[in-house]
């Protein structure tokens, strides 16, 4: 199961290299979504122009990563022609949006549940009694305990969130990008189960490192420098870094996901008219 997964990588980087004018194509995409992300809430709504600016790239900001994640689903399946992967990404986004948005509400849904909970179990009850009768300690009062409260609702976000709604999403829009919005909605539930077999959470939680554990090592650790020169050149290193590992890793971990499914240009082979293709069956996992 493992090598079969890292050799999934490992054809997804490679193909990744190769491709410079489609990594072109995802970076610009990429940096027009970070740039909307930062003139939005860097803009302020002070007069009746920046208030429509920041209502535009409230717009823009939603709409760019769609976009983008249309591009990373079908360069994953093979389109790394710049000009065909641009068109089948504006193409594409609308139905990669429509199949999203279940999964946003449910994500909502989620966390307004989660702290719902965390709210009726608060942490502070364990430590109510000590506000009753105050303890004067002759030194420094010992660190506060941890509770149950702390560790399980912050990882119930993290899994369901951060792992299991990315991960079945991921897989949708592989789908949509290879077979259409109409077969995947069709054969959803062999869509989902492929999303949480043994070898995708493995590329999953591989990729999970590569593109959210070391960009956000690389962004928040400081390296205690004297000069101010020295050290915002540093932060540009860093930020560049950064950039290249979350991209780099996002869209390896898709095509990796793309290759263990058996897609590819499999996916794009023939589309019967009047409909979107059959869904490909998934290829046995080997243990």
């Amino acid at each position: 199961m493992i090598k079969d997964a890292l050799v999934a990588i490992g054809t997804a980087a490679r193909m990744l290299v190769r491709s410079w004018g489609a990594l072109g194509i995802l970076s610009l995409l990429y940096l027009a979504l970070l740039a909307s992300l930062y003139l939005f809430f860097a803009t302020r709504e002070a007069t009746a122009w920046q208030l429509a600016q920041t209502a535009l790239w409230a717009v823009a900001a939603p709409l760019l990563f769609f976009i983008l994640q249309a591009a990373v689903a079908n360069f994953a399946q093979d389109t790394s022609r710049p000009g065909a992967l641009l068109k089948r990404s504006l193409a594409d986004f609308i139905k990669i949006l429509l199949v999203s948005l279940p999964l946003i509400a449910l994500a909502v849904l989620v966390v307004y549940l989660l702290n719902k909970l965390q709210a009726r179990f608060p942490a502070s009850e364990a430590a109510a009694g000590a506000h009753a009768a105050p303890v004067v300690y002759p030194q420094k009062p010992p660190p506060t305990p941890m509770h149950w409260q702390d560790v399980v609702f912050p990882s119930l976000r993290l899994l369901l969130v951060g792992v299991l709604l990315p991960l079945a999403g991921v897989h949708l829009w592989l789908s949509v990008a290879g077979v259409g919005l109409v077969a995947t909605l069709r054969k959803i539930h062999r869509v989902l189960a492929r999303a949480f077999n043994a070898q995708s959470v493995f590329i999953y939680a591989v990729g999970l490192l590569v593109f959210g554990v070391i960009p956000y090592v690389l962004i928040f650790t400081r390296t205690p420098v004297k000069t101010s020169g020295v050290e915002l050149m540093l932060f540009g290193i860093r930020l560049g870094l950064a950039f290249v590992f979350t991209l780099w890793g996002w869209i390896i971990t898709f095509g990796a996901l793309a290759k263990l499914e058996g897609g590819g240009t499999e996916s794009h082979a023939v589309v019967p008219q009047g409909g979107d293709a059959p869904l490909p069956e998934a290829a046995p996992s080997q243990a």
